[in-house]
């Protein structure tokens, strides 16, 4: 009995060009609940807000919209002007930083 291992041939010009081309950036969803008091959402470290959903809606970031962002350098953080109401879906949409 005879066994036949075979490797496929790797083509240097692909292997090159995704070494050259890495994602410019990873994306992820990070999901909490309203509890109509809580106003602040951190973000696990590494991670910084791309976009904002509240019930499914996009909110408007900035000191006089619907939220801000704050950093420590490490920890990003959402706050609400007005609590998501209780049993709120908010949805942060994060970027590895």
């Amino acid at each position: 009995m005879a066994v036949s291992v075979g490797k496929p041939a790797l083509n240097i010009r692909e292997e090159i060009a995704a070494l050259r081309n890495p994602p410019k950036y990873t994306q992820q969803q990070f999901w909490f609940t309203g509890d109509a008091s809580e106003t602040d959402f951190s973000l696990p470290k590494g991670w910084k807000p791309l976009h904002v959903f509240d019930t499914g809606l996009l909110v408007k970031e900035g000191s006089g919209d619907e939220y801000t962002v704050a950093t420590d350098g490490f920890v990003y953080t959402v706050t609400f002007a007005a609590a998501p109401g209780s049993g709120d879906d908010v949805c942060i949409v994060g970027v590895w930083a």
